[in-house]
């Protein structure tokens, strides 16, 4: 267990500045006991993994503070393997043997949506730490769940216009078969038609899928402008290998929306290719707040954050900053206590303002447009072209179909 002196300096020092100072004093009593479920196996452990050690620093960090309302922050972790019946099982098992009070999680959309739906019935408050589905913070909202991650429309909104400019407006799309697939396509729809552009062709396949040669000749034989693929994890790294092994990436602009860090230090240099968001990266010079936060990562896990451990990170420190500001345990006065909340910039680690949406309760975090290069830090392999404020790249909160209804 990380144990610090608890003074203004040494909290200064750990880059946390006024955020962490409402949180002085001796922790004391029982413990917060916080669950995350996130996919530890499967085709996006790598994902999983990262939101895990993005939370863990962050509960040490509050902990050394002092804790939330003279408590400690307690971590209980378990493996959904992205699958659906499994993160829900594991939830019930947290709720009803561990007795959290508290919910994290998840990387795939489809379990983020059924995690939602189990927290609600338990009226515990949900942070959403990796599903990008718009029905999460759109047609199925709950009062108990918030959103850290971009939404699909999000993403679309940001880099759609770039790549019909760069590139042209016939697109062709190759998506994963579940929520946050389907979000993307209709998202990704909406924006070039509204550009004046069409879609030739669109095919969903499903996770985990090995061979794509079919799926890559139709979209060889409709010669798009621009090629999207929305595969994460294992799968994102499966189709950008076989593309290059095609010869795509000649013929067309390789692109999509969200790209990981993870799925491109996964891949051979020849197919570190394409036009993409990043929901946050670990080189912004014009934050030195980030600096502080990467080497203090490095030093801790001996490898630069990605956007996950960030998300993981964000969420804990979220619902700490949120029960602090409630002065309670109580998950409908916390989720109150969230809506509107802003993120102070050594929890934001980005440009301009982060907060909580009360409408939809949509984190409206920055979205980071750019293409896939080798920098001089071997782990430099993406080169933001602009960050596009979360207020401008998400949709008007009258247009998500959510309605927010509080228990009674």
């Amino acid at each position: 267990m990380l144990r610090y002196r608890l003074t203004r300096r040494g909290v200064l020092r750990l880059g946390l500045g006024s955020a962490a100072l409402a949180f002085t004093g001796r922790a004391q009593g029982e413990t917060i006991r916080v669950g995350l479920v996130d996919p530890l196996s499967g085709v996006y452990a790598a994902l999983g993994r990262n939101e895990v050690e993005g939370a863990r620093m962050a509960v040490d960090d509050v902990n050394v503070r002092g804790g939330v309302l003279g408590r400690r922050l307690e971590l209980l972790v378990e493996d959904s393997a992205a699958r659906t019946d499994l993160g829900v099982q594991k939830l019930r098992k947290l709720v009803e043997r561990d007795r959290i009070q508290f919910s994290l999680g998840e990387v795939s959309s489809g379990v983020s949506l059924a995690l939602s739906q189990a927290a609600a019935e338990y009226k515990m408050l949900h942070i959403v730490t990796g599903g990008h589905a718009d029905d999460i913070t759109g047609k199925s909202c709950r009062w108990n769940t918030f959103r850290i991650p971009t939404s699909g429309t999000m993403e679309a909104r940001a880099i759609g216009p770039l790549l019909a400019e760069r590139f042209g407006k016939n697109w062709y799309i190759i998506t994963p078969d579940y929520a946050y697939g389907w979000s993307l396509q209709e998202a990704f729809t909406r924006v070039v038609e509204r550009l004046g552009g069409k879609v030739l062709g669109a095919d969903r396949v499903p996770l985990g899928t090995s061979d794509y040669s079919a799926v890559l000749l139709k979209a060889a034989r409709a010669k798009p402008d621009v090629l999207l693929t929305f595969q994460a994890g294992d799968d994102a790294v499966a189709i950008l290998k076989q593309i290059i092994q095609f010869g795509l990436d000649k013929q067309m602009a390789i692109a999509g929306g969200l790209q990981e860090w993870e799925n491109i230090a996964a891949l051979p240099k020849e197919a570190r290719i394409g036009w993409w968001t990043f929901e946050w990266y670990w080189i912004q010079p014009d934050v030195p707040e980030v600096k502080t936060f990467v080497d203090r990562y490095r030093k801790r896990y001996r490898k630069v954050p990605t956007a996950r451990s960030w998300f993981g990170y964000a969420a804990v420190w979220s619902l700490a900053l949120a029960i602090q500001k409630a002065k309670s345990l109580d998950s409908v006065k916390v989720a109150q206590a969230l809506e509107g909340l802003e993120l102070p910039r050594n929890v934001a680690l980005q440009p301009g303002r982060v907060y909580y949406r009360k409408e939809d309760h949509q984190l409206l975090t920055g979205v980071f447009v750019g293409r896939v290069r080798q920098g001089q830090d071997p782990d430099d392999l993406f080169e933001v072209v602009r960050v596009v404020p979360g207020e401008e790249a998400a949709p008007d909160p009258r247009d998500t179909g959510c309605r927010i209804v509080y228990p009674g």
